[in-house]
């Protein structure tokens, strides 16, 4: 087994520095993860090590989260597919295998569209990035996103999460296994938004999640993809992955973690890692 270590760096992007982490040495697969709304860089801890054990990983603050910085242009996915992009280029032994959870994963999707030479593979995990069909009831991500686009009520709704009482009720309702949520977690996704400016890029992503769907063609993006989701997901219910593999990836492989809900590498790290992994291997065996 190989000794790994996992550094933390900056990166003097186009629009800003940007925080990642990154292990060394460089063997296997170069994975990159990529966080969902409001989170940042350490929601994915408990599977970067038993990754990092037979892969190069690396993972991100978006712009607008965590500590990166938050740039003068308006958020969007070409914004967040850029910034992905340029950090590839600059710290990858190759192209990577994008991990990317709720909005990450439409940010993966879009990276792969936008760079295929620099992506390898996709893993959407729970992900967001298509409008969900018409038949299917609206569920909690969509109900919070009209809410936040209410003037004022956004606002107080801000206000609310930049507390740990608020963060944790927010993630009370992701989290199927509430055992999981500890104070540690919750503090790490409220204090992001007690830095300078932290709310207003909170609300500007907010108000800008009707952008943030994916409008590329069935077929375009056909690299390797598995799509990963939590059998209790009341945020993205399980059956838009179906929806993902019939509208936008038929290649897609399909695996739903029983009793997990919106964040299944946080809840169940040993069941995501058991997926992953072995996947991870019949990509290496094919380079």
């Amino acid at each position: 087994m190989t000794t790994h270590t996992i550094h933390e760096s900056w990166l003097d992007g186009l629009h800003g520095p940007m925080r990642y982490w990154q292990s060394t040495p460089k063997h296997g697969l170069p994975v990159m993860f990529i966080h969902g709304y409001g989170a940042m860089i350490e929601h994915w801890r408990a599977v970067m090590r038993p990754v990092a054990r037979d892969h190069c990983v690396m993972a991100l603050d978006l712009y607008n989260f965590g500590r990166s910085t938050i740039p003068h242009a308006p958020p969007s996915r070409r914004l967040w597919s850029n910034q992905i992009a340029e950090l590839i280029a600059e710290i990858s032994h190759g192209p990577a295998i994008l991990v990317g959870h709720s909005m990450g994963g439409m940010v993966a999707a879009q990276v792969a569209h936008d760079y295929p030479q620099l992506v390898r593979g996709l893993v959407l995990v729970d992900s967001t990035g298509l409008n969900a069909p018409k038949n299917m009831p609206i569920d909690l991500e969509d109900l919070f996103r009209n809410v936040m686009q209410s003037p004022g009520v956004g606002e107080m709704l801000v206000n609310l999460v930049g507390n740990p009482m608020g963060a944790r009720q927010g993630l009370f309702s992701a989290y199927h296994r509430k055992d999981r949520i500890t104070p540690q977690l919750i503090e790490q996704f409220s204090e992001p938004l007690r830095r300078p400016g932290g709310k207003d890029a909170y609300l500007a992503v907010s108000r800008t999640f009707p952008e943030l769907i994916l409008d590329f063609r069935k077929g375009e993006v056909t690299v390797p993809t598995l799509l990963i989701w939590g059998e209790r997901d009341a945020s993205v219910p399980p059956s838009l992955a179906e929806h993902f593999k019939r509208t936008l990836l038929p290649q897609a492989e399909i695996s739903i973690i029983p009793e997990c809900g919106h964040c299944p590498f946080d809840e169940s790290p040993e069941a995501f890692c058991n997926i992953l992994l072995p996947w991870l291997d019949t990509l290496s065996a094919e380079r």
